[in-house]
């Protein structure tokens, strides 16, 4: 299969789906795009920053349909620390996104599928970080 995007060349895409890891996920002509800070539904102007055979990653250079759960990231070093990667969407939004990807991890494998609860969210979501990894097989 030919890559269809080139490295440094603009494109413009609309996430299609929301990443493990704060990112969107793009596609062109089936070839899949991970473009930093993009949320579902948004429409962008895109730069290939990096590009294999099966994927490539973009940054965003222009939002053209913005999300309406994009928000202002709350933190001056939220971009180059790392520690956070859902500042850019709304917190409630957040919730469903994490409910959501839970959803299809567990259900992945299943036969008989299960629903997943909704995720409980803080009053306070600022100044707290926790990250949990659990493993879970099939028996």
């Amino acid at each position: 299969m030919e890559i269809p995007v080139e490295k440094n060349k603009e494109y413009i895409v609309t996430i299609i789906d929301d990443g493990l890891e704060g990112e969107g996920i793009a596609k062109i002509d089936g070839y899949t795009i991970f473009v930093n800070c993009g949320i579902k539904g948004e429409k962008v102007k895109i730069l290939i920053l990096k590009a294999n055979k099966s994927y490539a990653f973009a940054k965003i250079i222009e939002i053209i349909e913005k999300s309406p759960y994009r928000k202002e990231a709350d933190c001056t070093n939220y971009k180059r620390c790392g520690g956070c990667n859902l500042r850019h969407i709304d917190y409630k939004e957040t919730l469903k996104i994490k409910k959501n990807k839970v959803q299809n991890l567990v259900n992945k494998e299943l036969e008989n599928k299960i629903q997943v609860e909704d995720v409980v969210g803080m009053e306070n979501p600022f100044y707290y970080r926790n990250k949990a990894i659990y493993p879970v097989r099939k028996k």
